[in-house]
């Protein structure tokens, strides 16, 4: 992979993958070591790529693998920059920025497989095949997730 390449796929997927990374750790600076993690096995990975589809979703998936390990880590930090990332961020609107909040306050088991299935686009199986885990349990933490976001959001939730 060239540096032209690799600017294209790190231009079309660094700002995804990061919030894949946040909504594990709920981290601003453990989910840019992440980021920074997952691209630098791009650079290394001797896989032969079929198309960008296939890069994307090599990518998330190393981008979760990542995520797992270091909330595994015994040495992860214990710091709550949050509301520091939050501040940076702009919105779209009120209710986008009340949406992220909802989402970010849930539980991670919860945040990962609403972040996953709504803002990746991916199946229940996929994200099952992703985390270890069996679809039932993803439709159940899904199903979990959209009741504590209606509790939280009220009339603005709509599952969409």
């Amino acid at each position: 992979m060239d540096s032209n390449d690799f600017e294209r796929v790190f231009k079309r997927n660094n700002k995804r993958l990061f919030l894949i990374a946040l909504s594990f750790t709920a981290n601003q600076y453990d989910a840019e070591d992440i980021l920074q993690n997952s691209f630098m096995k791009l650079l290394k990975t001797k896989t032969e790529f079929e198309n960008d589809e296939h890069i994307d979703k090599w990518l998330t998936s190393v981008t979760v693998n990542e995520s797992k390990n270091l909330l595994k880590s015994a040495f992860r930090k214990k710091s709550a920059d949050f509301e520091d990332y939050v501040a940076t961020c702009s919105f779209e609107s009120d209710k986008s920025e009340d949406l992220f909040n909802a989402v970010m306050s849930l539980p991670k088991k919860l945040r990962t497989v609403i972040h996953l299935f709504y803002y990746e686009d991916m199946t229940i199986k996929e994200i099952a095949d992703m985390l270890n885990i069996k679809q039932s349990a993803v439709k159940t933490r899904l199903c979990r997730a959209r009741k504590q976001l209606k509790i939280k959001l009220g009339d603005d939730w709509n599952d969409e």
